[in-house]
């Protein structure tokens, strides 16, 4: 006769093997022989939860716990079932009641890594990840939740090798390849991290987190409707802050920002005190055209401690737009030189509040700076600090003096050319025989996605085909590159290797007809300075250019050219050159 231990014994080796249903009869067999057993009643609820059934997993479980409270097994395997079912907290408990009674218990160490990331505390995520591993160095669960908690914590290319170690281990691991395709994503990576959670949804259908990823990608691939499929399985299986967090972002490379504000006021309604959700709240707004809704939430970058480089931090309190009564208010730049140039118009009206205003920017627009209109002293941000009352960034103004969109303060030029080096630059362009236009096709490549929105010099070639005009690169930096081998018209200069700054960039200007440009800095300085500017933009532009229209509430003189689909810029190109060649055709040269 079969004893019971026996049974359990062959019903384990059955439900090692997969033979689930032998195992479960076997199971409930020696349960209703004996329903105080304990490891039956655990087991049981293992292969519950193995098979869907988190409700009666959780009940099993429970009630093996309550024989055997001392079993460390028992408690983390409830603790699992819990952390299934959407109760991390609770999964954090039992996991440090199993690891009290069972430190050395890797399994629990591994799973705890997963329950801390869930509650967002990735170091503390990493920290049990690396507990688990030291006591188990191939625990394939471990590497995928440690994965996971180096994505949280910033570094997807940590996170990658961890996820990838984790797949030699458990090539079938549907949670290492969804972490797998989150790192690829982090790196921006996006048709791997496709191939990725398709991977994850071959092992498993129901992984939310692994629809979400997608859905986040297939945004990024311009593949719209699908993304939007994607997001609608994940909300299904996962509904939460993370995912409409995502879906906002994907809404936002769909210029859908009002959409995309609505998920993001979700998310917020979870997680309040969210800085980034704060910002990205900030920009579908800005996007939107709600201004006076989005200054604040803008506003919340400055609180956002993941930002890179950190947050400046004073001991002097933020000026808000109240009178100043004669204090000194230290105005400065924070984000890029597009943004110094723009939000520098703002300048004279601080000083209208009757303060004394120190204006520090970035280095290369030091000289661009002289003559600020309403600017006591302006400094390179590299200098020392003099004495000052208030601060203020510069990007914080809109909102001190409660912008709305039909008041932007948009009288041009508010920057105007150094005179000497106007009159250095005359003769360089030569005759003005043909409609002088200016260049600038990239931007920083460091600026997250500035591979949609630069469009490269092939991205503009069509235009120097159109007769009747004079052009002249202007590109600095990294952009440069596309000269290399490009084969150029007679009529395109070159005047990258003689630019010193951004005041030689200026005086040039002061010479041009027209400037073309991407979504930089150089297109900023021409809007200060009044130049007529045509703007090529992505799909999907800066919450700067709103949606749907070709002008610019901040510069009367810019048109805007969008992608009518991501990454169309043969379009942007081909409907420049047509308006360019109209202009050229009604230019008659100056005597």
């Amino acid at each position: 006769m079969v004893t019971l231990s026996q049974a359990l014994l062959i019903a384990l080796d059955h439900h090692q093997a997969g033979r689930v249903a032998e195992a479960e009869d076997i199971y409930r067999r020696i349960l209703r022989a004996d329903p105080e057993y304990a490891d039956a009643m655990q087991l049981l609820g293992v292969l519950a939860a193995q098979t869907g059934r988190l409700t009666e997993a959780g009940r099993r479980l429970r009630q093996a716990v309550a024989l055997r409270p001392d079993a460390a097994g028992g408690l983390s395997n409830l603790a699992g079932v819990e952390q299934s079912g959407g109760g991390p907290d609770a999964a954090l408990r039992l996991y440090g009641r199993a690891l009290r009674l069972m430190p050395d218990l890797a399994d629990a160490h591994a799973s705890r890594a997963g329950a801390l990331r869930r509650l967002g505390r990735p170091q503390a995520a990493r920290e049990a990840a690396g507990q688990a591993l030291a006591l188990a160095p191939d625990h394939a669960d471990a590497l995928a939740n440690c994965a996971a908690a180096l994505l949280s914590c910033g570094d997807p290319r940590s996170a990658e090798r961890s996820a990838r170690h984790a797949l030699r281990l458990n090539a079938r691991s549907a949670v290492a390849h969804a972490t797998l395709a989150a790192a690829l994503a982090a790196q921006r990576r996006w048709r791997e991290a496709a191939t990725a959670a398709r991977d994850s949804l071959a092992l498993d259908r129901d992984g939310g987190e692994a629809w979400e990823v997608l859905g986040a990608v297939l945004a990024k691939l311009g593949r719209f409707p699908d993304s939007l499929e994607a997001f609608a399985a994940a909300e299904r299986l996962r509904p939460g802050p993370s995912l409409w967090a995502a879906r906002g972002t994907a809404l936002i490379a769909m210029a859908r920002p009002a959409e995309a504000a609505a998920d993001f006021d979700r998310a917020l309604a979870d997680r309040p005190q969210d800085a980034g959700l704060h910002w990205n709240l900030g920009f579908a707004r800005l996007m939107a055209g709600d201004y006076r809704g989005g200054w604040p939430e803008f506003d919340w970058r400055r609180h956002d401690d993941r930002a890179e480089p950190p947050w400046r931090r004073f001991a002097q309190p933020t000026w808000r737009g109240e009178p100043l009564d004669g204090r000194t208010v230290l105005l400065y730049a924070e984000q890029g030189v597009g943004d110094t140039l723009q939000f520098l118009r703002y300048v004279p009206m601080v000083a209208a509040r009757g303060g004394r205003v120190v204006l520090e920017v970035q280095p290369p627009l030091l000289p661009l700076m002289q003559g600020v209109e309403g600017a006591a002293r302006v400094i390179a941000r590299s200098d020392p600090l003099p004495p000052f009352d208030l601060e203020c960034p510069l990007m914080s103004l809109p909102r001190a003096f409660a912008t709305g969109l039909d008041g932007v303060p948009a009288d041009t030029p508010y920057l105007r050319p150094d005179p000497a080096r106007v009159a250095r630059w005359r003769g360089r362009l030569g005759p003005r025989d043909a409609v002088r236009v200016g260049v600038v096709w990239a931007g920083n490549p460091c600026f997250p996605g500035d591979e949609d929105r630069s469009p490269g010099l092939a991205g503009l070639r069509a235009l120097f085909d159109v007769a009747g005009c004079r052009f002249y690169g202007l590109q600095m930096g990294a952009g440069r590159g596309d000269l290399a081998g490009a084969i150029l018209p007679r009529s395109f200069t070159d005047l990258g290797p003689e630019i010193a700054d951004f005041a030689d960039t200026a005086a040039i200007m002061a010479h041009l007809d027209l400037m073309v440009s991407s979504c930089t800095g150089p297109a900023h300085l021409a809007g200060a300075l009044g130049l007529p500017l045509w703007l090529a933009l992505p799909f999907s532009a800066d919450w700067r250019w709103l949606t749907g229209r070709d002008d610019s509430p901040w510069y009367p003189a810019a048109r805007l050219f969008r992608q009518p689909a991501p990454g169309d810029w043969p379009a942007v190109a081909g409907r420049m050159a047509a308006e360019l060649a109209a202009l050229a055709q009604r230019f008659r040269p100056l005597p």
